[in-house]
């Protein structure tokens, strides 16, 4: 296939939009003109012309940007490099008569090619993306979030912005982002604060769903050069709400006599069983102690220890959650049981939270409903600052920020260990 047509003299690169491509490039024909009345010249010309289009769709679909979208940016940015700002032939007509006139002048010299002439004059308007579209842009363009991650910590960083949004759209529509009022956001705020009033909710959940509304949104339209006011439309959606509800920390006593009793536990697989064990004497999450490989876990050092670090496609939640931490009592036990490490659930564990969670309420070992497996890191914490542990102690055993100024390398090992010692769970004899 040539894609040459011939009108009178002149000849014409012409070619419609193949289907697999029509959801990125809505065009229903490509014609260029190829500005020669030689057909042996012509041909040349369109058979580059193909090669470039089919370049230029393959990379739409790579990237999963729209034709509209690619065109309005590069008028954007061919604009700023002119010294001007981008504005489509609508919104020009409000700009000040001295602009205005600037802009005609600088169309008026000779040099300027056709594509700076569209720049300046507004050729194309902002591309209407919607909220639910604009989404699926903010996955490619925050590619970089996503490196050094699991499969599964992949999923949790994107489900709670994927249920963000739905929730924006369930209350606004799917709207264009350029339609977006400060009126739809304070529409969204009164919507979860009615469900804060009917549902048992805390207000971290309403507040993580604007910031990550915020984040997404201002991303794609900085990206995009789509016109957004982002301090009116996001100013002061933050829900102010004392949450009774929070987390509650298991007692010592209640630890030691009830959740942590071997005759309540039986029926619990043991690897879950040993997990719950190591939490307990540790403080460290699900996630950080089914992560640990053979290597992480030193059994046979003068302080057994295990070593919580990151690795390729497994990072921690912070920088501060690298950390080493002495094994005691129950800890102890737990992995003398599995020196290898916790391979059932290892990377999984959602998996492991459900099963330990499913156990302890079919058992009814969880003294209230604010009470959850997690409820062990607080009891851990609650356990040092009852020993007075120092507050580096207290940060570098939780992973936790020190927020004074730290000289050093923290609390040794051996520190560390005489601290977990005096709030051990186990009774020894």
């Amino acid at each position: 296939m040539t894609y040459l047509i011939q009108r009178g003299q002149r000849f014409y690169y012409n070619r419609r939009v193949p289907s697999e491509f029509r959801s990125f490039d809505p065009r229903d024909t490509v014609r260029i003109g190829l500005k020669t009345d030689s057909r042996k010249a012509a041909l040349k010309l369109a058979f580059r012309h193909n090669e470039r289009t089919e370049q230029y769709w393959q990379s739409l679909l790579a990237s999963g940007d729209k034709h509209a979208d690619v065109r309005y940016k590069a008028l954007v940015d061919r604009a700023r490099l002119l010294g001007f700002v981008y504005h489509d032939l609508q919104s020009l007509l409000s700009l000040e008569t001295s602009e205005l006139i600037d802009r005609a002048q600088a169309v008026q010299k000779a040099d300027l090619a056709t594509s700076h002439v569209e720049a300046l004059i507004g050729a194309e308007v902002a591309p209407a993306l919607t909220i639910q579209a604009a989404l699926e842009k903010f996955w490619t363009l925050a590619k970089d979030h996503k490196l050094n991650k699991s499969e599964t910590q992949i999923r949790k960083w994107e489900n709670p912005r994927k249920k963000a949004i739905n929730n924006l759209v369930n209350c606004i529509g799917n709207k264009p982002l350029v339609n977006i009022t400060r009126e739809d956001m304070l529409k969204f705020r009164n919507w979860w604060i009615e469900r804060l009033k009917d549902e048992e909710l805390v207000s971290a959940s309403a507040n993580k769903d604007f910031v990550y509304v915020k984040m997404i949104i201002t991303t794609v339209a900085d990206n995009l050069s789509i016109d957004i006011d982002p301090q009116k439309l996001f100013r002061k959606l933050l829900i102010t709400k004392n949450d009774s509800g929070r987390r509650l920390p298991f007692e010592t006593e209640y630890l030691r006599g009830v959740l942590l009793n071997t005759d309540n536990l039986k029926g619990m697989n043991d690897e879950a069983k040993n997990v719950l064990y190591a939490f307990s004497e540790t403080g460290a999450g699900l996630a950080e102690l089914t992560g640990l490989n053979e290597e992480d876990i030193l059994l046979g050092d003068p302080i057994p220890h295990i070593c919580i670090k990151p690795r390729k496609n497994r990072e921690l939640k912070t920088k501060y959650r690298e950390r080493k931490i002495p094994l005691v009592g129950f800890a102890l036990d737990a992995f003398n049981a599995y020196p290898h490490g916790f391979k059932h659930y290892a990377n999984n564990p959602d998996t492991l939270s459900a099963t330990i969670s499913k156990f302890l309420s079919d058992n009814e070992l969880l003294p209230s409903k604010n009470h959850s497996v997690y409820s062990l890191r607080h009891s851990f914490q609650d356990r040092l600052l009852a020993a007075n542990a120092p507050d580096r102690v207290q940060a570098d055993l939780m992973g936790h920020k020190f927020n004074r100024q730290a000289y050093g390398n923290g609390a040794s090992l051996e520190q560390k260990y005489e601290w977990l010692k005096k709030i051990q769970l186990k009774q020894e004899g």
